[in-house]
């Protein structure tokens, strides 16, 4: 086993007054398979970008723990190196990603020096090489971030991540700052970089199409719920997307909107949710926006019930 999560709660205060507890995580369990692919599912404020940064340990969990190989990232400043360069991470801004006083070049320079020790030719012939593998035009080094759009910048941003042959890459909302007409091609890009460097990939994301979309181009995708700090669904995406079993992810999957399609959704988006849980920790961060919400669903939180490969954490389900 590659990770392992074990009841890992993040949580902030908030106000300088009327302080509130807010949690970004709350008792999150997840194990991730080395060469796998995992689809992390919630909309915004779901606490997706905490988890990312806490399995790229920029983010310390108030408690829990985490196990990267076996070991406790927290307790091993060896495995947090570890890390450091097994594990690498794309951001959602590809623009704000780069310095933009040094050239594309400059950018994929650093870690490769740093961790593969190149320079020279040998350096010159490795970044030529990793813009090749993500389209680009190895010219592109010679440029700034602002002479690059939008989708040849998080190209770039993916070479970097790739550029010093990690285990695992973690693409935080990678499509969601670009035009329409770049999406897919990253989407392709990552599943392509996955099969040939064996990666183990995890992808966070607000809309299920693109997941649905992964899963067309990397079949077997697991896709993890998310909602409140809280994961409330595991499942193979087609069966998530097909028998979405938690009141949330059917809500998801009701106002999704297909990436093939002609951009209009099948059913019409409700208003957006809170996904912040604030006053009720222990229960189910949905239950005062759930339909089916019984008294038990405001004070405890249900395990998960486990059918195969698929996982619900719902009274509905169990219990």
């Amino acid at each position: 086993m590659l990770i392992k999560l074990s009841n890992l709660t993040v949580k902030f205060t908030q106000g300088r007054f009327n302080k509130r507890i807010i949690y970004a995580l709350n008792n999150v369990n997840l194990t991730v398979e080395r060469g796998e692919t995992v689809a992390i599912i919630g909309e915004s404020g779901a606490g997706k970008t905490t988890l990312a940064r806490v399995l790229v340990a920029l983010e310390k969990p108030t408690q829990g723990e985490y196990l990267y190989k076996g070991k406790n990232v927290w307790r091993d400043r060896s495995t947090r190196k570890l890390i450091r360069r097994e594990v690498q991470y794309i951001y959602q801004d590809p623009i704000s990603a780069l310095n933009p006083s040094k050239t594309i070049g400059e950018s994929l320079s650093y870690p490769i020096k740093k961790h593969l020790k190149l320079k020279g030719d040998k350096l010159r012939e490795k970044i030529e090489e990793l813009l090749r593998a993500v389209g680009l035009d190895p010219s592109l080094a010679e440029r700034y971030p602002s002479q690059l759009s939008g989708g040849q910048l998080q190209r770039v941003n993916i070479a970097r991540a790739i550029s010093i042959n990690p285990k695992v890459v973690i693409a935080d909302e990678p499509v969601t700052m670009l035009d329409a007409s770049y999406r897919v091609g990253v989407i392709d890009l990552l599943a392509n970089l996955k099969k040939k460097f064996d990666i183990t990939l995890i992808l966070i994301t607000h809309d299920l199409a693109i997941a649905k979309y992964l899963n067309y181009k990397i079949e077997g995708v697991r896709g993890v719920v998310i909602y409140g700090g809280r994961i409330v669904e595991e499942g193979r995406i087609n069966d998530i997307i097909s028998a979405p079993l938690h009141p949330y992810t059917k809500y998801l999957v009701n106002s999704y909107i297909d990436i093939n399609s002609d951009g209009k959704s099948k059913i019409e988006i409700r208003e957006e949710l809170s996904t912040t849980n604030v006053f009720s920790p222990n229960g189910c961060p949905f239950s005062n926006k759930c339909p089916y919400v019984m008294d038990k669903c405001t004070k405890t939180f249900p395990n998960f019930s486990v059918d195969r490969d698929r996982k619900v954490a719902c009274y509905l389900y169990g219990e």
